[in-house]
């Protein structure tokens, strides 16, 4: 998840397999798979924040790492996706019961 200002967060889901891809092409930098995941979808995150025109400008925020899929995730759909990484941009609808307790769901 990667908070930006305003208290807004991004959920994205990067595939493991474009971390693995980035390993292979960069092979002499040695960054651990959470920074390679940030550093890949930061312009997916970007792009999702600016395909909803009235939010504010934002910063990013240090990420954080969930260990269960954020609860946004299973309850609608994402709101962009490229390269195999999907963005969610969490909202205040995002926070209704409904949402918060949808339980675990699986890991890709």
């Amino acid at each position: 998840m990667l908070p930006v200002s305003e208290a807004r967060e991004v959920v994205l889901e990067v595939p493991r397999k474009l971390i693995e891809d980035w390993k292979r092409e960069n092979p002499e930098q040695k960054l651990c798979d959470q920074a390679i995941a940030a550093d890949i979808a930061r312009v997916v995150a970007a792009d999702a924040i600016f395909s909803f025109p009235s939010l504010a400008p934002y910063e990013f925020d240090v990420p954080m790492w969930l260990e269960e899929r954020h609860p946004v995730m299973n309850a609608r759909a994402c709101d962009h996706h490229d390269n195999g990484i999907r963005a969610w941009v969490v909202k205040s609808s995002d926070d209704s019961p409904a949402i918060e307790s949808s339980g675990k769901a699986k890991h890709e």
